[in-house]
């Protein structure tokens, strides 16, 4: 008997960041001031744009977990790897506090990422006592369709961030964070990037 996995719905990967990384954006976070609320879907949540030279000497930080993610999405739907040329588009930090919620949203570019810089222990704590059936507060909600039953039939996956997480998937795809009850804040910063070679790449690397 042959078995072969057909891998449907998008790529997601999960990886850890280099602490010089998160200290150096937590830095340049906390001298921001003009919001960039305006742009996004969060409600309630501080969210400030970084300035170009943070933005610029995080992405080269950051190519190598970017180059990664191609790799493993090549992998994941069987397709041929080929050199993608990317190109930032933005960068924004978010400071999520008690009470905040980011509704399901997606994002402009083709790829995106959230890194979280900071979950205070007070928010796994929360985690671990929740007892409900929905998503734990403050988790990071990736949704494929619809709800669907049974739990192996599922078409989204619920994480719980903790610091250093840095998560990158489809920039289209459908995603959500649930509030949280914790009087804490947690860090996390986003950011889109763009294909810019894409008419020289078939249409199956979008």
């Amino acid at each position: 008997m042959k078995i072969e996995n057909l891998n449907f719905g998008p790529y997601v990967m999960r990886a850890k960041c280099e602490q010089k990384i998160i200290d150096n954006l937590l830095e340049a976070g906390s001298n921001l001031k003009n919001s960039y609320q305006s742009n996004l879907a969060s409600i309630g949540i501080d969210t400030f744009k970084f300035e170009k030279h943070t933005e610029e000497k995080f992405f080269k930080d950051i190519m190598p977990y970017m180059h990664a993610y191609r790799k493993g999405h090549c992998e994941y739907h069987g397709i041929q790897d080929r050199t993608v040329e990317l190109s930032a588009i933005d960068l924004w930090i978010n400071y999520m506090k008690s009470g905040d919620f980011n509704p399901i949203h997606t994002h402009g570019g083709d790829y995106s990422f959230v890194l979280f810089l900071d979950v205070p222990e007070e928010l796994s704590k929360e985690q671990r006592d929740f007892e409900g059936t929905a998503a734990k507060p403050g988790s990071l909600i990736f949704e494929y369709t619809q709800p669907a039953r049974p739990s192996w039939a599922t078409t989204g996956t619920v994480v719980l961030p903790q610091t250093g997480d840095f998560y990158m998937f489809p920039a289209l795809m459908r995603h959500w964070v649930a509030p949280f009850k914790s009087k804490i804040t947690r860090i996390s910063v986003s950011g889109n990037l763009r294909i810019v070679n894409r008419d020289k790449l078939p249409n199956d690397y979008f």
